[in-house]
């Protein structure tokens, strides 16, 4: 996949740039409350933190029951757009503290150029200083190795046969301040490619500088070609906490493979993003016509 970025966005930043859509065609009342509400919040006439008018409130105005009202509520808290409880009115949501995470093609050539330079260059650069900006020091990172066996899955993408020992190798970065994730990854390598060197099964030697493109280095290993795919999936209510997503909104699942120069495929890793605050953009690069391609002509063109 080339030129892919994955880049965060603030959710309520979209909601300025972009005009909100009313609900077209034949619009329920529910609906109808839901686009004036979204629309007021949108231009600021309700701010973050500020109450919405009570459910009888807006009943009376609209001329409607409760039960469209609520539902109204409803569309807006799944959208992220509000909070409401039991015992508590509905408010605005206050913006969240976001950090802006970019993944590009060139991130892993720059991880790639890093592993042959001096150790103390490569310390100071990591993934979350590639692709956040901000120091590991400046986070709460763990790391834990252990040891599985390839289920049929992970067999098929390393071409081995199912109950290879593979090397499993979980990653978790948090921001200290609001004790949301980071980053979360899980990788795996077969064992059999890094044993050779004892330090790469230790995982108190993370984190290891250079990452994982020196790592393999290390044992004779150059990546060529990485290979990801990304799907949509719901979130389980602890992930929704953990990144602190709000209801409605997906992760999205990434699975990157790196290719060895021989062309197997010696790493897997699995990534998530939230997807309110990620950006995805393709770039493919075409070949061009030859010089001496024919100009149109509209006479042939039948």
């Amino acid at each position: 996949m080339q030129g892919v970025r994955y880049r965060t966005a603030e959710v309520s930043d979209l909601i300025v740039c972009m005009e909100p859509e009313r609900t077209p065609g034949v619009v329920p009342v529910h609906h109808q409350i839901a686009d004036s509400l979204r629309e007021q919040i949108a231009s600021g006439t309700l701010k973050p933190g500020q109450s919405l008018p009570t459910i009888r409130e807006l009943a009376q105005r609209w001329k409607c029951a409760d039960g469209p009202v609520r539902r109204a509520l409803e569309v807006l808290r799944t959208e992220g757009l509000i909070t409401a409880g039991r015992g508590r009115p509905a408010t605005v949501r206050n913006r969240q503290k976001r950090t802006p995470i970019t993944l590009t093609t060139s991130w892993t050539q720059e991880q790639k150029d890093l592993v042959l330079r001096p150790r103390a260059e490569r310390a100071k650069v990591g993934g979350i200083e590639l692709t956040a900006g901000i120091s590991i020091q400046d986070t709460v990172s763990s790391h834990r190795y252990s040891t599985i066996t390839a289920d049929p899955d992970l067999a098929a993408e390393f071409d081995v046969d199912a109950g290879t020992e593979l090397v499993r190798r979980a990653y978790e970065i948090t921001d200290p301040e609001t004790g949301h994730l980071l980053s979360w990854s899980i990788s795996y390598i077969p064992r059999c490619l890094i044993e050779g060197n004892p330090a790469l099964l230790d995982d108190s030697n993370e984190p290891w500088p250079g990452g994982h493109q020196h790592q393999l280095y290390t044992v004779g290993i150059e990546i060529a070609e990485f290979r990801r795919t990304v799907i949509a999936v719901e979130p389980t209510p602890a992930e929704r906490q953990r990144w602190g997503i709000d209801t409605g909104v997906p992760i999205l699942a990434v699975r990157s493979r790196s290719v060895a120069t021989n062309g197997k495929v010696v790493e897997v890793s699995d990534a998530r993003y939230p997807a309110d605050r990620t950006e995805i953009a393709l770039v493919e690069m075409l070949e061009p016509w030859p010089d001496d391609h024919p100009e149109y002509d509209e006479a042939k063109d039948v």
